[in-house]
């Protein structure tokens, strides 16, 4: 992921400009879409050459820089949250099969990466609408057979068999349940 120059400009809701008493310095004030400003100055050697619609032209990119950093920390929190929302389905998860009797589970920090993997693409297509259980299992089958997954009476990684790799309707209600769990800690925490 990254900031685009696109997503940059799509975030200035409005620019104000001020010509300071001094007659050659441009302020140019941007309001973002989220209504946090930001400001860019640009100023000419002498006062007689001042021109305003070049001042307010060089104000505006230099206060347009300045919206880089701010979408650039927006979008690392994002990425931060949808980590820890993550970490909290599959912990969570861990603690439901505990009580159904499984101890498969390990922690988030010694899950290997496919099991966190499988949780941060869980939590992207909850983020990306409002998608019900059965549409969370069919994205998690999706993902599994993309990755070579396919049913098996015991979950194997090594061998990419996993007993949920069933239709929906066919899941026992104990792991229909996970769908639900998971579903509801993404809107919860989002």
């Amino acid at each position: 992921m990254k900031v685009t120059q696109q997503q940059v400009m799509d975030a200035v809701k409005k620019s104000t400009y001020t010509i300071l008493p001094d007659g050659r310095t441009t302020v140019c004030q941007l309001t973002l879409t989220n209504g946090y400003t930001v400001i860019g100055t640009s100023s000419c050697v002498d006062p007689a050459e001042f021109n305003k619609a070049e001042g307010e032209k060089w104000a505006w990119n230099d206060a347009l820089e300045e919206v880089w950093p701010v979408l650039g920390y927006d979008l690392m929190s994002a990425r931060n949250k949808q980590e820890i929302i993550a970490r909290v389905c599959h912990e969570v998860n861990r603690a439901y099969c505990q009580a159904l009797g499984d101890m498969s589970q390990p922690t988030w920090e010694e899950a290997p990466d496919w099991q966190r993997v499988s949780a941060r693409g869980g939590v992207a297509f909850h983020t990306s609408g409002d998608h019900g259980p059965a549409a969370s299992h069919v994205s998690w089958m999706a993902q599994k057979e993309a990755e070579g997954w396919k049913y098996g009476p015991v979950k194997d990684a090594e061998k990419k068999e996993h007993p949920c790799y069933l239709p929906y309707e066919e899941l026992p209600a104990e792991q229909r349940a996970k769908d639900y769990i998971f579903r509801a800690i993404v809107h919860a925490m989002r």
